[in-house]
């Protein structure tokens, strides 16, 4: 992973979705499919979830994702589908590109 997607934060390391998804392209990436699992609504919590595939000369790989107003900052309370499918897919390209360190965007 090249050093410039890595950053630090309150003394943890993460890695940038963008560098993950750098890292797949170079490593031959496929294609990147996503499946909303469940819509946002007042009976789950307003949780959306999602899953991703990852699919690259190594194999398929796949992540899922999950956001709701509890685990996501105010600014991206309106954008909770679009949030699980980031984290979903930064899952699966982190075990595509086998990077151990969690997505920052996760």
């Amino acid at each position: 992973m090249k050093r410039e997607f890595m950053v630090e934060r309150n003394g943890r390391t993460f890695v940038l979705y963008a560098g993950l998804l750098d890292e797949a392209h170079r490593q031959g990436l496929k294609s990147i499919t996503t499946q909303l699992l469940q819509i946002p609504g007042p009976d789950n919590g307003y949780t959306a979830i999602c899953q991703a595939v990852v699919e690259t000369s190594k194999g398929v790989f796949s992540g899922i994702g999950d956001a709701s107003p509890e685990n996501v900052p105010p600014q991206m309370r309106m954008h909770l589908i679009r949030t699980a499918e980031t984290r979903a897919k930064a899952r699966a390209l982190r075990d595509a590109v086998n990077v151990g360190v969690a997505a920052l965007e996760e």
